[in-house]
């Protein structure tokens, strides 16, 4: 749990990432004792939060608490030694966590096509990687 190392607590919140992103993206299905992700959990603003929606950003929470460093805004300074792109991913990912959460266009255009799943799954495992390592 310290900056600039990837720890098994992080490894642990990565795999919940894309299991919870796949999902998401309706690339997979996961389901476990009659539980599925795609289950709807509750509604917010007129759209739908399953559960791997709250896996996700259960996973990315955990990320960022577990990690000695939980400042986002010092991400961009930590990733210096890095490419501009992990911090890119990061703002990303959150844009389109909130939006998926807030503006149902978002969560239909991820799953209009497999391509964008992978996309918006490829996007928020590099951002999770990174947060885990470099906070």
């Amino acid at each position: 749990m310290s900056v600039m190392e990837f720890d098994p607590v992080d490894a642990a919140a990565t795999v919940a990432t894309f299991i919870g992103t796949s999902a998401m993206a309706g690339i997979a299905s996961w389901s476990l004792f009659d539980v599925s992700l795609s289950d709807v959990a509750y509604t917010l603003a007129g759209n739908d939060i399953t559960l791997a929606t709250l896996l996700t950003v259960a996973a990315l929470g955990v990320t960022i608490a577990t990690n000695d460093n939980a400042e986002l805004s010092q991400l961009h300074d930590q990733a210096q030694n890095l490419e501009d792109y992990y911090y890119y991913s990061v703002v990303g990912s959150l844009g389109l966590l909130v939006g998926w959460v807030l503006v149902g266009d978002v969560s239909a255009f991820v799953q209009s096509q497999d391509l964008w799943g992978v996309a918006y799954i490829g996007l928020s495992m590099t951002a999770q990687m990174a947060i885990g390592y470099m906070l």
